[in-house]
């Protein structure tokens, strides 16, 4: 189970996740830092979206570069 504690959701399993994540949820998903999520995001190694200040990330896209089914 994944939690997070930024915006309380909690995910058993991948099918659980929304299509677009937010930063914040992507971290604990990988269990990364918010701030190296962050980094991909910025540096293109992780396709994502900057809607205003805040990203959005492709479910499908985070699975396969970090080798998820």
């Amino acid at each position: 189970m994944y939690y997070n504690n930024f915006s309380k959701k909690a995910y058993s399993s991948w099918e659980e996740v929304p299509a677009l994540i937010a930063l914040e949820d992507a971290a604990v998903l990988l269990g990364l830092s918010i701030e190296s999520v962050r980094r991909y995001c910025v540096t293109k190694d992780l396709p994502a979206v900057q809607i205003g200040k805040q990203w959005r990330i492709d479910k499908q896209k985070l699975m396969e570069k970090f080798g998820y089914k």
